[in-house]
């Protein structure tokens, strides 16, 4: 049975002698595990938005401000000796590792229209390529297309020539649905991006768009007619990570999940138009009556491609390990974080590193959940 929680919040606003029963629906919701209550890092703040294993170091990319559209800070952490430098303190919108490259995608000052796009080379970053905003459109995610790095914005898709250092851009067709978090990701076939939308209670949902055209798509799969029937519903399930699918090209994984009066999550294969479930873990939990039983699903906060095909999902109670094709293939529990130069991780689990962050919670009732960033090869 699933509940819409803002359908939830308004009844009990309405009726204040079900207060008892929200209040038993909160408790019923699986809390994030101790974590040692991590505390700020100077630089980075608690709000950790993403970071990679790259050129012997550990990347990692901090938020400012609000969530919607928020820049932060990039720090690295050697992997070797734990020394830490701090690359930029404001302004970065997006890392990522493209190709053999690591690219960062950044405002160099505040509410300017200016992006520039840096590559690490050498012990440095180089400024390779800038564009202006139009007005009101906002950088969303930096991608990897066919020709070069690409630039996901509310408006539009840039993809940068890194031979003649230009751009080219292809105007949006349709409007993005928005919220306050962003996940997106490319197929193998790289001819798309999915951009998956999180607000919390309030759903998300999942849209396709054609790196040719702009032409965007919305991608829905609700079954039958009641409010959140559907494993992909827009107007109930925030989707909280993409990854392309390690065994279907033209096809990505998408992570569904919630922790806001109710547990709700799921792992998805998304192939166009076609959504299905790949895993989803059912519990039960006691109810609000004697002897009632209330069944919940478990709350997905993250995907990441690992080696071999395999990839992981990040819960906040666990981390499962998958085979390319969906199967379940290790469970492993949360280990606690130490800190290093200021920043709580753990290198306790193989091939892998994890971070702490409170990124999750500015949405939904999860607490500290982890950030599993994998390890070069």
């Amino acid at each position: 049975m699933r509940f819409s929680s803002g359908r939830l919040l308004a009844i009990c606003g309405s009726a204040p002698l079900l207060l008892s029963f929200c209040v038993l629906m909160l408790q019923a919701i699986p809390q994030s595990p101790e974590t040692g209550q991590p505390k700020a890092d100077a630089v980075l703040g608690e709000r950790i938005a993403g970071g990679v294993a790259f050129d012997g170091r550990l990347w990692l990319r901090g938020l400012q401000g609000s969530v919607k559209g928020s820049s932060g800070s990039l720090v690295s952490l050697s992997l070797s000796d734990d020394s830490r430098n701090v690359h930029f303190e404001q302004g970065v919108l997006d890392i990522e590792k493209l190709d053999s490259d690591l690219w960062v995608m950044r405002c160099p000052k505040p509410h300017a229209s200016e992006v520039v796009l840096s590559v690490w080379k050498k012990g440095r970053f180089e400024d390779r390529a800038t564009f202006s905003l139009s007005r009101k459109e906002q950088p969303l995610a930096l991608l990897n297309s066919t020709s070069g790095p690409a630039v996901l914005s509310t408006r539009a898709i840039r993809i940068l020539s890194t031979y003649k250092h230009g751009w080219h851009m292809t105007r949006l067709k349709g409007v993005l649905r928005g919220g306050f978090q962003y996940t997106a990701a490319l197929p193998l076939s790289r001819d798309a991006v999915y951009i998956g939308f999180n607000s919390g209670e309030w759903g998300g949902g999942l849209q396709r768009i054609d790196l040719q055209t702009g032409l965007i798509t919305n991608v829905e799969r609700r079954d039958t007619k009641e409010l959140c029937a559907g494993p992909l519903n827009s107007d109930c399930d925030p989707v909280t990570g993409a990854i392309s699918d390690p065994q279907n090209k033209e096809c990505v994984l998408v992570a569904v999940g919630l922790e806001h009066m109710m547990s709700d999550g799921r792992i998805l294969r998304v192939c166009g138009n076609d959504v299905d479930v790949v895993f989803q873990k059912s519990y039960e939990v006691d109810g609000f009556k004697k002897g009632a039983k209330l069944r919940m699903t478990e709350a997905f906060f993250g995907l990441v491609r690992g080696p071999d095909k395999a990839f992981w999902g990040i819960t906040p109670r666990a981390f499962y390990r998958f085979e390319a094709d969906g199967s379940e293939k290790d469970e492993f529990a949360l280990p606690k974080p130490k800190p290093v130069s200021g920043i709580y991780l753990s290198r306790e689990l193989p091939g892998v590193i994890v971070v702490f962050t409170d990124a999750n919670w500015a949405v939904s009732l999860s607490g500290y959940t982890p950030l599993l960033i994998p390890l070069e090869n």
